[in-house]
């Protein structure tokens, strides 16, 4: 664990226990760097134990050997330790260095027993002229290395933050996931956003909010330095740490000790007393127990991200399966649905990305609003179940519609406005579910009654259907869709609050103004 001490001057002093084992260190990088293979292992053993043989073989030649010989017995160790050299860089010139030793030792007392002190020389000058190009070839070696390695990391890193880009995040989760199938251990994504980023751009400037992205990356490495994690750069303010670990258990415990080191070294790395305001909310999801794909693990670590966010920010947010959730509160004659409602969200995700994401939030808010109605469980069940389902029969409108960055015309407006009627089609055949068909229907219908599609008002629509109506609307204008841009969550409430009495029922709305106020309090 990494010690930091910050001095009178404001300078960092990290004192790390790596450093004592800096020898260990480098060894390690030896065998992960040059024996990563089977086949370098081989390599470098039998070259060295070549080398040292012709060491012991010119031992056991008589010094009268023809000299023609032993100058090529010579010259062959010579070509082995160059090539050692040029292989393994340092780790290389050791095993040279070792050998040369070994023969230098070995001729002096030999020659210089027998007398033979010319031959000697001779002999000695050749060995040190295959150590000094030993030398020369491992230094050219490891800039070799050097330069390639650099290249590499421009591949695969940032270049404002030096974390690892786009590419490698997808490439190394490939790849950490297909070592998870095969040692049944557990992966986990987190996605992190720097909150109110956008307000240190605009009030700092660019260059500062650029500071505030390199040292965030710092931060983050320092947290999961002990970790087999990597730290990449997910999107403009976004970052994503995969992480390893035994279970989802130990893998919670490792994020939210992330969160809260991260409060505890900020002030150590940002250069401004702006920084110690700045916070992270963090989305997180798992491999294999919560998602079973890529894909779904992206997916549900960016859904919890934007529901931390939207949950008050500066926050740690697991990401919840909204069909596990129902099953704990479903009764035993409607087990049956699970996997109906399964089948139909995944028709959902099929059609369209953003619809799926859209449905699991706005479940969230509506049981937000139930629960502080203090409605009985079994409503708030079906309301769920209604969140979930409402926008199903967004099936039978064409992509393009849905999609489309343009106003609509008035045909592909009207058809639009035909996807609640859809909804409460596709969902009519299940039995005993009247009230979760009548929130799908009308959850577009106005509070002052120019809604659609049956035009009703007041308390004629149903609470269901106007709790729906409230989360729906909110979750629209903060997420970013193809024919709108999004607002931020203050200017969502406000448009909530200017619009009670109108479009949504003023004490609904009163209820979710006063639950995202303490959420963000």
């Amino acid at each position: 664990m990494e010690n930091i001490v910050r001095h009178s001057d404001g300078k960092l002093n990290l004192v790390s226990s790596r450093k004592q084992n800096s020898l260990k260190k480098s060894f390690m990088h030896f065998i992960e760097h040059y024996l990563n293979t089977v086949f370098r292992k081989i390599e470098f053993l039998l070259f060295s134990l070549i080398a040292f043989s012709f060491s012991i073989i010119q031992i056991l030649l008589s010094p009268n050997t023809e000299h023609n010989l032993r100058g090529f017995i010579t010259n062959v160790q010579s070509s082995i330790l160059f090539v050692l050299a040029f292989r393994f860089g340092y780790f290389g010139l050791i095993i040279a260095g070792f050998v040369l030793a070994f023969d230098i030792a070995v001729m002096f007392i030999i020659y210089y027993g027998l007398g033979m002190i010319p031959w000697g020389i001779l002999g000695l000058s050749l060995k040190v002229s295959t150590g000094i190009i030993s030398i020369f070839v491992a230094i050219l070696s490891y800039r070799q290395d050097v330069q390639k390695k650099k290249l590499e990391m421009l591949a695969i890193t940032d270049e404002l933050t030096g974390a690892y880009n786009q590419r490698f995040f997808h490439s190394i989760l490939d790849e950490q996931m297909q070592k998870v199938k095969k040692t049944h251990s557990s992966l986990g994504l987190m996605i992190i956003d720097i909150d109110d980023f956008k307000m240190y751009n605009d009030i700092y400037g660019h260059s500062f909010g650029d500071i505030i992205l390199k040292d965030t990356v710092l931060v983050l490495r320092s947290l999961v330095e002990e970790e087999k994690a990597y730290v990449c750069r997910y999107g403009g303010d976004e970052f994503a740490i995969i992480i390893s670990g035994e279970n989802l258990k130990s893998l919670e415990k490792k994020v939210k000790r992330i969160q809260k080191d991260f409060e505890q070294r900020k002030s150590l790395y940002y250069k401004s007393d702006l920084y110690d305001k700045l916070t992270l909310s963090i989305g997180f999801s798992e491999y294999p127990t919560k998602a079973n794909s890529k894909d779904e693990l992206i997916y549900q670590a960016d859904m919890a991200l934007y529901n931390a966010k939207n949950l008050g920010k500066d926050r740690v947010h697991l990401y919840k399966d909204a069909i596990l959730q129902i099953r704990k509160h479903i009764s035993s004659n409607h087990q049956q649905l699970i996997g109906i409602f399964k089948g139909l969200l995944s028709t959902i995700s099929a059609k369209d990305k953003y619809t799926l994401g859209h449905c699991e939030r706005v479940s969230t808010y509506v049981v937000m609003i139930a629960e502080a109605m203090e409605l009985d469980i079994k409503e708030v069940c079906i309301i769920q179940y209604a969140a979930l389902l409402h926008d199903i029969g967004k099936i039978e409108i064409p992509k393009f519609i849905l999609n489309k960055k343009e106003p609509l015309a008035k045909e592909e407006l009207d058809l639009l406005r035909q996807h609640p009627v859809y909804s409460q089609n596709i969902l009519e055949p299940l039995e005993g579910m009247d009230k979760l068909t009548d929130y799908v229907r009308y959850h577009h219908e106005r509070y002052d009654g120019s809604g659609y599609p049956d035009g009703l008002a007041g308390e004629e629509i149903s609470l269901g259907a106007r709790i729906l109506c409230v989360a729906d609307s909110f979750d629209a204008m903060i997420s970013e869709r193809p024919y709108s841009k999004k607002m931020t969550m203050e200017q969502a409430l406000k448009e909530l609050e200017k619009n009670a009495g109108t479009q949504f029922d003023p004490k609904i709305v009163k209820i979710f103004l006063d639950i995202m106020k303490k959420k963000n309090s």
